[in-house]
């Protein structure tokens, strides 16, 4: 009967762990292009601010995002775009540049 209990709760202890693995993955059952939807509709709301996507090919792809200045950038972060960007497939990579104009450019880059 002992053999029965200790089986019984490592099943238990199994059936949880597999379940929060399974919802780890903040962008399981999520396509790319859903992704891309919502960085764009972030980025469309939000003034002064411009979105590039672009297929670099070999399975490359950069999402651009410009704005005026720090602080719209700052919001759009707030806001889930590196969020966003770590849910996408393949191996990801972001770069930041601060222009002399004040002006911030956010790369996106996938390689799936």
């Amino acid at each position: 009967m002992a053999i029965k209990k200790i089986l019984l709760i490592l099943w238990l202890i199994s059936l949880t762990l597999s379940g929060l693995a399974y919802a780890h993955h903040a962008a399981l059952g999520i396509v790319d292009e859903e992704i891309y939807a919502m960085i764009d509709e972030m980025v469309a709301d939000t003034p002064h601010a411009e979105l590039i996507f672009e297929d670099l090919g070999a399975g490359m792809t950069a999402i651009t995002v410009e704005t005026r200045t720090p602080v719209e950038m700052e919001r759009l972060i707030e806001d889930g775009l590196l969020t966003y960007s770590g849910m996408l497939d393949g191996t990801v990579r972001i770069e930041i540049d601060f222009a002399q104009n004040r002006s911030v450019v956010l790369t996106i880059y996938q390689q799936e």
